[in-house]
């Protein structure tokens, strides 16, 4: 009986060590709260000294990683926590970049050829080719609805061969 093992690749071995250290902690938990149930109730001041100092442990350790794994970096996270809260407006920049996102990934429109987008002061303008006069006004209509879009002036232009319908 020979057996082989299959061939490995060099290095897939890091490319799971966030997984199995996520399911180590979901394992670990569920450990942790199987036993917390059998403890009797006399014991919960000092079963709550424990868990809680562990508690605390996972919990730095899960924000650890969080903060490992974000996709974006922290001043760019707190400034955007602190529009939201204090409700303040977005750069012209970072409304351009909302009104991209949103007509790539908006239902209507991300199969549209996607447009130009360019803000002043909330003002949109959209330029570029569509194929047809339906895929314009839904860019625009996309574009309008986005939170902090005052207006938009829609330049996109439908070829001569471009379908009405």
């Amino acid at each position: 009986m020979d057996e082989t093992k299959p061939s490995r690749k060099r290095g897939s071995g890091m490319i799971a060590l966030p997984f199995r250290m996520i399911a180590a902690l979901i394992a670990g938990s569920f450990r942790l709260g199987w036993w917390s149930a059998k403890v009797p109730v006399r014991v919960t001041a000092r079963t709550t000294r424990a868990l809680g100092f562990k508690g605390v442990i996972l919990f730095a350790g899960g924000l650890a990683i969080g903060v490992l794994f974000a996709p974006v970096s922290g001043r760019d996270l707190r400034a955007r926590l602190q529009r939201r809260l204090g409700g303040g407006q977005l750069t012209d920049a970072e409304l351009a970049d909302k009104v991209g996102f949103e007509l790539a990934h908006a239902p209507r429109t991300w199969h549209l050829p996607q447009p130009e987008v360019a803000v002043l002061q909330g003002r949109v303008e959209l330029s570029g080719e569509v194929p047809h006069e339906r895929g314009r006004d839904e860019l625009e209509r996309v574009a309008a609805a986005i939170d902090g879009v005052t207006a938009v002036a829609n330049h996109l232009v439908v070829p001569a061969n471009g379908d009405h319908g």
